[in-house]
């Protein structure tokens, strides 16, 4: 601003009464004071960290900062009072004036390979646009490292791709998570056994991995011939016996001319996975024991037998014991088939693998979704730690692709949770109540735990890192057992 107000009256009243010196000073010291001003404005425009450019109505640049110079490599002389349009054909500072808007931190490309973020305005006087001004920041360098970034950042997930498609390679039991005692042991006896053709009985609740486990075994077993899964369950008793064992044309109505060649051959030289084989019809049973024994079978309406190699995985989640006792499983077949039987655990019974599982499954579903979490709430790993899972690994997944698919933010949090979930647990010590006795052992060690947890707690003024901590237990088995013990704020 002027020191002072320029006074117009007084400058007529000069030419009035034709006052030269007056007017001559009055002028000088309007001159100096414009002197002042393009001083001052040149010194803020080389002090500023942005790109400065200023246009006139007609689109000529008329100021030109240094930074703005070294920003586009144009010096001042090669720019000023010259249109701003060859230069820069998509510059934004000339529609800013020509729409009388206001731009503010607006990502902007002015030439290919330049980023910046721009902040202009038009420039009023007396009511008319007379130009506008701009201020750039370069960004460009942020922008460039941002897509090395990511271009990285894909580089590092097709190595991590390529580094656990070597790990599966080397370790076929890769893709089974969890290091709990329980799965731990179910692992080892699958790979000592997985390099002979000694059939194995898989037992464990649905959603436990039966397949998977199957799968891993084949793998390691080197076998040349292919994987065959067939849910017994699955297929018409009616048809069962033509799919395991193929039929021979024309061998009943509506039979493929060609005939067909049945699951039981398609596995030769690899393994069939027999799943749910207590869902088996019994005369099915009677002719899969006889192919097994003999090494052969004859297809539906054949005469000629049918010579097979073929690994025997079965698995199943009923008691085959019981079955055998109400005479609806074979046991000459059960012995042939549970020569090795390895057992899966529930999940419950490995809530020490639940933190794994759900970072691997958030990983997987966050790629598969295209999503950002990368934190998971605490008390959402309390709650998933609480549950009883009756659906095993296959419905924790389920809640996990669910709960990333309606998540918006980087945190997986519980607001989208199954209501099922918050279901009360049964819990050993309510069970351990109804037990007879002046001493209740269980419901004394749960009353200590309680009081321990609660006196840390207070001491630590409910800072649950810190609570963690001192009691030497992982953070989320301190909200499990805050949840379970309905110890709150």
């Amino acid at each position: 601003m002027m020191d002072c107000p320029f006074n117009i009256e007084q400058l007529k009243i000069y030419l009035e009464n034709g006052k030269k010196e007056q007017i001559i000073a009055l002028f000088q010291q309007l001159f100096g004071r414009y002197q002042l001003q393009q001083a001052r404005l040149q010194t803020l425009l080389d002090t500023v960290n942005e790109a400065v450019c200023i246009i006139d109505q007609s689109d000529q640049v008329v100021e030109w900062n240094h930074r703005a110079a070294a920003l586009y490599g144009i010096q001042a002389e090669e720019i000023l009072y010259k249109s701003i349009e060859p230069f820069f054909p998509k510059m934004m500072l000339s529609t800013a004036m020509k729409e009388r808007r206001l731009v503010e931190e607006q990502y902007h490309t002015p030439c290919p390979d330049k980023h910046v973020l721009m902040n202009a305005r038009p420039i009023h006087q007396a009511g008319n646009v007379i130009g506008a001004v701009c201020c750039e920041r370069d960004i460009t360098e942020l922008v460039q490292l941002n897509q090395k970034l990511s271009k990285t950042n894909q580089e590092v997930e097709s190595l991590k791709q390529e580094i656990d498609k070597m790990a599966a390679q080397t370790d076929c039991f890769a893709a089974i998570y969890g290091h709990s005692c329980a799965i731990n042991e179910a692992i080892r006896m699958a790979k000592r056994v997985a390099p002979t053709q000694v059939p194995i009985l898989l037992r464990g609740e649905s959603g436990t991995g039966k397949e998977l486990f199957a799968h891993a075994i084949h793998n390691a077993s080197q076998l040349c011939g292919p994987f065959i899964a067939i849910n017994c369950g699955a297929i018409q008793a009616t048809l069962f016996e033509s799919e395991l064992f193929g039929y021979q044309a024309g061998a009943f109505t509506g039979a493929d001319r060609k005939g067909k060649i049945g699951l039981l051959e398609k596995a030769n030289g690899g393994t069939l996975l027999l799943d749910e084989i207590g869902d088996m019809p019994k005369d099915i049973q009677v002719k899969l024991l006889r192919a097994l024994q003999e090494k052969s079978f004859y297809r539906v309406g054949g005469n000629k037998p049918v010579r097979i190699d073929v690994r025997i995985i079965a698995a199943t989640h009923q008691n085959l014991e019981e079955m055998i006792g109400k005479g609806d499983f074979r046991e000459d077949l059960y012995y042939r088939l549970n020569v090795v039987s390895i057992v899966l655990p529930a999940l419950r019974e490995r809530l020490d693998d639940i933190p794994e599982l759900v970072h691997r499954g958030l990983q997987y579903y966050s790629t598969m979704y295209h999503k950002k979490i990368s934190k998971i709430d605490p008390a959402l790993m309390a709650t998933l730690l609480c549950y009883q899972w009756p659906g095993n690994i296959r419905e924790l997944f389920n809640v996990l692709e669910r709960l990333v698919i309606l998540e918006d933010s980087e945190m997986l949090g519980i607001d989208n949770i199954p209501k099922n979930l918050f279901q009360p647990v049964v819990k050993l010590e309510e069970e351990a109540e109804q037990v007879n006795g002046d001493v209740n052992l269980v419901q004394s060690t749960t009353n200590l735990e309680k009081e321990v947890i609660r006196q840390v707690l207070q001491e630590t003024n409910y800072n649950k890192a810190i609570t963690a901590k001192k009691l030497n237990i992982p953070r989320s088995t301190l909200y499990y057992k805050m949840k379970k013990l309905g110890l709150t704020l």
